[in-house]
């Protein structure tokens, strides 16, 4: 499945496209590959007691989420971690997974 990314400066869009690839699970505890510029991420997310998840432990990476939908709050956390544009690539991956599991 293509899912469009979006990163807004000012005035100016930059807009790229990603691949989800072999999404598992359920919305609770979810496995898919995400491929997007030229880098693949393997990502893990989910809820725990206290919200929600993401790993990517080919990229040593994790941290919280907020709701799946939220791509502003989860780009933030996300590129604590790893560059800006990798984070939004996650983040939208998320949601557009997210809906699919909430289908």
């Amino acid at each position: 499945m293509e899912f469009k990314c979006i990163k807004s400066t000012g005035k100016r869009k930059v807009t790229w496209t990603g691949q989800i690839k072999k999404v598992r699970g359920v919305k609770e505890n979810c496995e898919m590959e995400v491929n997007a510029k030229g880098s693949y991420f393997h990502v893990i997310f989910g809820s725990h007691s206290y919200g929600n998840y993401v790993c990517i432990p080919n990229w040593n990476v994790g941290c919280e989420l907020a709701d799946y939908s939220d791509i502003f709050w989860n780009t933030e956390r996300l590129s604590g971690v790893i560059s800006y544009e990798n984070a939004i690539t996650i983040a939208t991956a998320v949601k557009e997974a997210g809906q699919i599991l909430n289908g």
